[in-house]
């Protein structure tokens, strides 16, 4: 015999040194850390311990946008809009959700961290990335 059921299991898991500073930095100073790499000079978004590309470690922490542009975008059957945001001085996209457009996005709009106003920690303390002022969707 055979029963079908789903069971929760609970989990937590540690940000890490790299990501905990990251975290840190939202809730405490609404600041959007990345990592530059001394070796091939690449520029992480978000905050990491070490390079991707060449594998360097340890890499300088930075400060990020909070402006940046749109790479890519996705939309949800719900409205909720996705994109790829690389944020100024990076080399790197973060995934997060779009707000406050007054239409569709496109590639290349400019956008910037609107914080939320209660922050924990964690990377939902970047409510959504709105356009800038004058930016057009």
């Amino acid at each position: 015999m055979i029963r079908e059921s789903a069971i929760r299991i609970p989990f937590r898991y540690a940000a890490g040194g790299a990501g905990s500073r990251f975290l840190a930095a939202l809730r405490d100073e609404r600041r959007i850390l990345g990592a530059r790499c001394d070796g091939c000079r690449r520029v992480f978004a978000p905050l990491r311990s070490f390079c991707s590309s060449c594998g360097a470690s340890p890499l300088e922490e930075i400060a990020l946008g909070p402006g940046g542009r749109v790479e890519a975008w996705t939309a949800r059957a719900d409205g909720t809009v996705f994109a790829l945001v690389r944020l100024d001085g990076a080399d790197t996209a973060l995934l997060h959700r779009l707000v406050g457009l007054p239409g569709e996005p496109r590639r290349g709009m400019r956008v910037r961290a609107r914080f939320a106003a209660e922050r924990r920690a964690s990377i939902l303390d970047i409510a959504g990335f709105e356009p800038e002022e004058g930016a057009s969707a």
